[in-house]
């Protein structure tokens, strides 16, 4: 009989194409990865935990909406990216206890050498999709005496400023907060020194919570 190979001289040039029961071959992407299809997926994990770790993953659930019944030990997904796309009518999550992690975003910048009694305008920042946020001044100046004035300012366009908090005097080595009271799309720090003969430092902190 003929003499055929068994084993290729080059085992990553082997392929086997496998069948399911109607005939048809598995779907794959074009890496060769297996792509799952379905209308109704049910993943039963093991006793200890289903674990996922993707550098990307999508979860595109169907009209019907997708169910997820986590483990008795927990449901654990690891990924640098995870995308949820949820149906029409919304995502619906049932759990007895659900721990969810804000995002959050923290800004500092230093003012050092302020003598303009005047005043100026500090950084601008767009806190539309923020749900809440603080500015804090720190007077980190070297001079006992050198003070300064600040305020926050919110405006709906970031062209017309309303002073919303402030002005407060703060004196050497003290800290304040700045809160808006009314929400609109910017807001930034307005700052000053009390006296131009004493130079002041401001450290300056934005810490927002998404």
């Amino acid at each position: 009989m003929p003499n055929y190979k068994v084993f290729q001289d080059t085992p990553d040039q082997l392929r086997t194409k496998v069948f399911g029961g109607n005939d048809v071959a598995f779907n794959t992407d074009s890496t060769g990865n297996l792509g799952i299809t379905s209308t109704g997926l049910a993943i039963t994990p093991p006793t200890n935990g289903l674990s996922i770790t993707s550098t990307g993953l999508a979860i595109t659930p169907p009209s019907g909406g997708l169910s997820i019944t986590p483990p008795t030990d927990g449901l654990s997904i690891t990924s640098t990216g995870l995308a949820i796309t949820p149906p029409v009518n919304g995502l619906l999550i049932t759990t007895s206890g659900l721990i969810t992690t804000l995002g959050t975003t923290d800004v500092s910048e230093v003012r050092a050498n302020i003598t303009n009694t005047a005043g100026s305008p500090d950084t601008t920042f767009n806190v539309l999709g923020l749900s809440s946020y603080t500015f804090g001044v720190v007077n980190n100046s070297l001079a006992p005496d050198a003070q300064a004035l600040v305020k926050l300012q919110i405006s709906p366009d970031a062209t017309n400023w309303l002073d919303e908090d402030g002005p407060v005097t703060i004196n050497q080595n003290s800290l304040t907060t700045l809160v808006a009271s009314v929400f609109l799309k910017y807001a930034r720090v307005y700052y000053s020194a009390v006296n131009a003969a004493s130079a002041v430092t401001l450290n300056i902190f934005f810490q927002g919570q998404l």
